[in-house]
């Protein structure tokens, strides 16, 4: 049994987002019955680690620094995440939960290159390459996923065979660091038993005898620092499969997550799930289909020496037997079931500011729930809660928060919208960094159409489309800044296809005030000025212009010719 000082610590080095890493951490912690729990991640997140218990995961730790929106990092978590749990866990048995790595204070005060909580080198590949495999995910399934329990003690040993000769980078040294700082911590403070949850790389610098206090100080001591502050956010498979704060993203994280839930006969129940998407799309798979590409699935794994069909074996059998060598079926398979389309949710006590909170009320209130898939929906704007989400959806967009985007609407008519949705993790972070905005989505988007007309080099065109965006998203309030923008930039813009340009734009916001039934006095005074003078400059503008020139001149009187036809004036001539 380990033991540091006056303390007995339990090093359990793991696979970040491992299934069979995360089984075994919650048995090793059952069987150890720790008093002190600690886990590779950022500190400042000791508050609110007791909220996870009310979270569906996937979901991740956003540290940020305000103000800066490109400082930021994620720490994600699923369920088949061994950290995440230990934190299950030890808030279930009453268990102090502390994070032990470098502050993200520390981290994202550096360079972007430091902004990525991570490891550089990769261990697993190097033990997968030592035992013959050319495929590092192949080879921790083998030996460690498929084997219903996790050697720790052999992964230590297997680790500082590989750390031998290794010179830690100053990055990595400075983490280590800290852990064992922390660690130390822990030891004073009275705790006699101790769980370190790590990646395995970390083990050998935090097992055995620790090194002298005086040279980790000085590994930490005048490290660059800026105020950072955590929540907790939804994450979603996609992004634990394109990219993970621990420099360990998995390509198949719904395939994970199976293992996870079903450790009895995994691969029946896989493809019997395969068999049922496809159903679903109404490709005709039965039972003997199921049948018959679970025996090729065992069969390719005894071929290959595997102690368990793995992915690769199943997805063989299902391309083989289900989907009849058809690759769109199994692309099919690979995106609802290999990734997957699990979007986290966070609880209600979760920190967040004022206007994600906004967000979350009108999310609920208009039964827009934010969705890991595309979602198409068609909005009548005639019925109020269509007319509801409709200004929401542009609210966000106009706060550069691409939650929707829309599309061609199904039939004429100004009345009817189409959006895909899609939320991001990303999101969030957008929302916080528009915080000081304002405390709503509508505030903050008010706001935020002030802001960009009031400055000075905003084009004519870029200020009609905000005037549209204004319409659009239903924000009165906005409106006599904006137009006041407009108004003095038409006067003083004497280029006769930049008033053509923006004209179309200024003919469909007036048609949507009519429509929404949104205010906008003075915009008919404004528009009739701009055709006004596109009519009067229009024949100097077409003068000794040569092919090319007049080729783009056209589509500018097409567009014009077309926002007449809007306006219901018969009376005023359209530009010739």
């Amino acid at each position: 049994m380990p033991s540091v000082g006056r303390a007995d610590v339990f090093v359990l080095g793991v696979r970040h987002h491992g299934p069979g890493s995360a089984r075994a951490v919650r048995d090793e912690l059952e069987r150890l019955r720790p008093d002190a729990i600690l886990i590779e991640g950022p500190p400042e997140a000791d508050p609110i680690v007791s909220l996870a218990p009310g979270m569906e995961p996937p979901v991740a730790l956003l540290a940020h620094v305000p103000g800066q929106p490109s400082r930021a990092a994620f720490w994600p978590f699923a369920a088949f995440s061994p950290e995440w749990q230990a934190i299950l866990y030890g808030t279930s048995a009453g268990v102090p939960v502390r994070f032990c790595d470098l502050p993200a204070g520390h981290s994202l005060a550096g360079d972007g290159e430091e902004q990525v909580p991570g490891l550089r080198a990769d261990p697993i590949g190097t033990l997968a390459a030592a035992a013959g495999y050319d495929d590092p995910e192949r080879w921790w399934e083998d030996v460690v996923e498929h084997r219903g329990d996790t050697p720790f003690a052999v992964i230590a040993e297997a680790m500082a065979a590989v750390r031998e000769g290794h010179q830690p980078d100053e990055r990595e040294a400075r983490r280590e660091a800290y852990m064992r700082k922390t660690l130390r911590a822990a030891i004073k403070q009275g705790y006699g038993r101790i769980a370190v949850i790590c990646g395995a790389w970390h083990v050998p610098a935090l097992a055995g005898p620790l090194p002298p206090v005086g040279a980790d100080n000085a590994l930490l001591r005048g490290l660059p620092k800026v105020k950072a502050e955590l929540t907790w956010v939804p994450w979603t498979y996609g992004r634990l499969a394109s990219w993970s704060g621990y420099g360990a993203g998995i390509s198949s994280p719904g395939w994970y997550h199976h293992l996870f839930d079903a450790p009895d006969r995994p691969v029946e129940r896989w493809l019997a799930g395969a068999a049922a998407v496809l159903r679903e799309e109404g490709l005709p798979v039965s039972s003997a289909h199921v049948i018959e590409s679970v025996r090729l699935a065992h069969g390719l794994a005894a071929l290959r020496g595997r102690p368990l069909a793995g992915l690769g074996e199943v997805t063989e059998a299902a391309r083989a037997v289900l989907c009849e060598g058809d690759d769109l079926a199994v692309q099919l398979i690979q995106r609802r079931m290999v990734v997957g389309d699990r979007l986290g949710h966070v609880s209600d006590g979760t920190p967040m500011v004022p206007i994600q909170r906004d967000l979350r009320e009108q999310q609920r209130r208009l039964r827009l729930k934010p969705e890991a898939l595309d979602r198409e929906i068609d909005l009548d704007l005639r019925k109020p809660l269509d007319l509801d989400r409709s200004h929401l959806l542009h609210r966000m967009r106009l706060l550069g928060v691409d939650w929707a985007t829309p599309g061609q609407a199904r039939g004429k008519g100004t009345f009817r919208e189409t959006w895909t949705l899609r939320w991001r993790p990303e999101h969030d972070l957008a929302l916080i960094e528009h915080a000081a905005l304002g405390t709503t989505v509508a505030a903050a988007a008010t706001q935020r159409a002030r802001g960009l007309a009031a400055a000075g080099s905003v084009a004519l065109a870029d200020l009609t489309s905000l005037v549209e965006q204004c319409l659009l998203a239903g924000l009165p309030e906005a409106l006599p800044e904006v137009l006041s923008a407009l108004s003095a930039k038409a006067a003083l813009d004497t280029d006769v296809t930049h008033l053509m340009a923006a004209l179309p734009a200024m003919v469909r916001a007036h048609r949507y005030g009519d429509v929404r039934g949104t205010p906008a006095e003075g915009l008919a005074v404004i528009v009739r000025s701009m055709l006004d003078r596109i009519c009067v400059g229009l024949p100097v503008a077409v003068t000794g212009l040569d092919d090319e020139a007049a080729a783009g001149l056209l589509k500018h009187v097409d567009g014009v010719h077309s926002a007449v036809a809007l306006l219901n004036e018969p009376s005023r001539p359209a530009p010739a």
